[in-house]
């Protein structure tokens, strides 16, 4: 028992986790923001239960000479307690050619993984989770919302690129 109290007190000061409640806080904070830009993100909410609750995000990505339709979903993830981005495009084979053109297989999938949605149970590709806590606390108060953080950190790995005006918005809603 003693072992496993020291672990998860060091695990906490290295990890930057979440509830579901902050986690559910955040993102519908994250999504005024959004509305206040005219940007199209969208809270889905499947029902109350923790955590069917996630942020979509919808857009064309060029990948060689045709538009890919890629769905990116940030979901809490219950075991990490971390925000998690799930994402599909309409084609297994360009998830890999767009997101990591350069990079070979096996690299991929320790960052990109095939896992089930854990809300809509459908396959999904997704960026591992294990370090996003540790990699969140390095920006330690300074960042009042961690989803927001979280996608401009990991977002542009996967083409994901939030328009500067989320920085200034937040930056303005704070002197206000």
């Amino acid at each position: 028992m003693h072992c496993v109290c020291e672990w998860q007190a060091k695990w906490n000061k290295m990890s930057d986790s979440l509830t579901w409640l902050e986690f559910l806080s955040q993102a519908k904070e994250f999504l005024a923001m959004s509305l206040d830009l005219n940007d199209s993100w969208q809270l889905i909410e499947k029902d109350n239960q923790e955590p069917n609750s996630f942020l979509k995000y919808t857009q064309k990505v060029k990948c060689a000479n045709e538009l890919i339709n890629v769905e990116y979903h940030i979901v809490y993830s219950i075991s990490y307690q971390v925000p998690m981005l799930y994402l599909q495009a309409h084609r297994s084979e360009a998830t890999w050619n767009l997101f990591m053109p350069d990079a070979p297989r096996s690299d991929l999938y320790q960052m990109l993984t095939p896992m089930e949605h854990p809300v809509l149970f459908r396959p999904f590709m997704a960026l591992h989770p294990c370090r996003t806590g540790e990699i969140l606390a390095q920006f330690g108060k300074q960042s009042k919302n961690r989803i927001l953080t979280f996608i401009s950190v990991y977002g542009p790995y996967v083409k994901l690129e939030l328009s500067n005006r989320y920085g200034l918005i937040k930056e303005n809603n704070q002197r206000n």
